[in-house]
């Protein structure tokens, strides 16, 4: 599915992965070097924990997306909800996301953490409870295949963040 067969009108809520959709790692490859060894692995949670404003900056340099900055504005015209659904093994760089999110797209994304790909399908059930909206009103963003194909056969809206196109 494409943002173009989108229609935003029937859309109450836009949730977005984080890693490789709101954050674009610059070091393709870190999620190798994060576990090359105990303490690299330790040390980064460490590091996210004690550094949460500068850590996707400084620690592990990311960057924002252009084309969903545009398409944040498009929803907030629209006064869409946002959420940040994220799988995370730990929440000690929870805060370093969200102060990530907070500067790059604004304060109005709540992130919210699931510590597996699955359990997001269960994310995404309560914040349909929590909006009161029908799953069809829900659109997903996420850049893992798998993941993606799951929602679709749960019948959640995603699109893949990589056939994303300016409208």
């Amino acid at each position: 599915m494409r943002l173009n067969d989108i229609v935003l009108d029937n859309i109450k809520i836009v949730l977005f992965d984080f890693d490789e959709t709101l954050a674009i790692h610059k070091d393709k490859d870190y999620i190798k070097h994060r576990n090359e060894s105990e303490g690299k692995r330790l040390g980064y949670y460490l590091n996210a924990y004690k550094n949460p404003e500068t850590f996707y900056e400084d620690i592990e340099p990311c960057v924002k997306s252009e084309i969903l900055c545009n398409f944040i504005n498009e929803l907030r015209s629209k006064n869409i909800k946002m959420y940040c659904l994220s799988g995370m093994k730990f929440s000690f760089h929870f805060k370093a996301k969200q102060n990530f999110i907070n500067k790059h797209y604004g304060d109005d994304i709540e992130l919210i953490s699931a510590s597996s790909q699955q359990l997001k399908l269960d994310g995404i059930k309560i914040i349909q409870e929590l909006n009161n909206c029908n799953l069809d009103e829900i659109l997903f963003i996420e850049d893992l295949e798998d993941t993606i194909k799951y929602l679709n056969d749960n019948g959640v809206k995603t699109i893949d963040v990589n056939d994303l196109e300016e409208k």
